[in-house]
């Protein structure tokens, strides 16, 4: 089961996260049948995203995270809900190191402007270029130890990690003992497959947790449908949908997401305008 431990540690003065995503992981691998460079890199933006949408206030809040290579071929992107319903797809080769490439997250509350902050890659491990996008595009200080273990069969044996941000005005003694357990955590990263979220919560902060502590459970869930797929290509209109089923014989759309084909005819266009897109 996907889960994720959230608290507050070291007196209130700063946030824990800890994530168990394999089973995530493993969905995504399945679906989009990835090898293991790409699903290492898929993996790592899926933690990433996981803890992202936790993070996320509004009901209708939504937040995606692309990693677009230097030379521009390939990205690897993931979006997510507040529902954390996550998901996400491995584009291009995206084998080579992504140094100099960007992340760029899209973060929506549903009502406003959405927020868009971009960061350089200057290291191909995750946890760096999520460390750096909080540093330099949310200037929040950020200790991030992302996980992503692949077994020789190509399956992901463990996927997640420990986040902490410090609060503001959080003392030098308080940050002091955050970074002494979490670095205790990175010496011994395997006890994330050993001992799930709360096990490495409790193992390595146990003694440093303060409030109320709570979990969350994401899952790999894409919000494509028919009905939304229809939606869509009303949106395109009759004429233009004609004319591609002339030209190519159906109207096909590809989700990346959840590898899934939509495929139209004339006469399912014609019952889109029909009838509407609920018809």
């Amino acid at each position: 089961m996907n889960k994720i431990f959230r608290s507050l540690i070291c007196e209130e003065q700063a946030s824990l996260t800890v994530l168990d995503v394999t089973k995530l992981v493993n969905d995504a691998i399945k679906i989009h049948s990835l090898g293991p460079t790409a699903a290492k890199l898929l993996g790592g933006l899926l933690v990433s995203g996981a803890y992202c949408a936790a993070n996320l206030k509004e009901k209708r809040g939504s937040v995606s995270l692309t990693v677009k290579a230097k030379d521009g071929d390939g990205a690897v992107s993931v979006s997510a809900d507040a529902d954390l319903h996550i998901r996400g797809y491995a584009d291009g080769s995206c084998s080579q190191t992504l140094v100099g490439g960007t992340l760029t997250v899209v973060r929506e509350d549903g009502y406003s402007v959405p927020y868009v902050g971009t960061c350089e890659i200057a290291s191909d491990d995750a946890s760096d270029i999520l460390a750096e996008y909080f540093q330099v595009s949310e200037q929040i200080p950020t200790a991030v130890k992302i996980v992503v273990e692949m077994g020789g069969d190509g399956t992901c044996l463990s996927a997640g990690g420990v986040i902490i941000q410090l609060l503001p005005d959080a003392s030098d003694e308080q940050t002091e003992r955050a970074g002494e357990a979490f670095e205790a955590f990175c010496k011994d990263v395997d006890s994330l497959r050993r001992e799930g979220a709360e096990g490495v919560a409790k193992a390595f902060f146990g003694n440093l947790l303060s409030g109320v502590t709570y979990e969350l459970f994401p899952d790999y869930i894409c919000n494509c449908s028919e009905s939304r797929i229809r939606g869509i290509l009303a949106s395109v209109g009759r004429d233009e949908l004609l004319k591609i089923v002339e030209e190519q014989g159906k109207v096909s759309v590809h989700c990346h997401y959840c590898n899934k084909d939509y495929e139209y005819d004339r006469k399912d266009i014609e019952k889109i305008f029909d009838k509407g897109i609920d018809g």
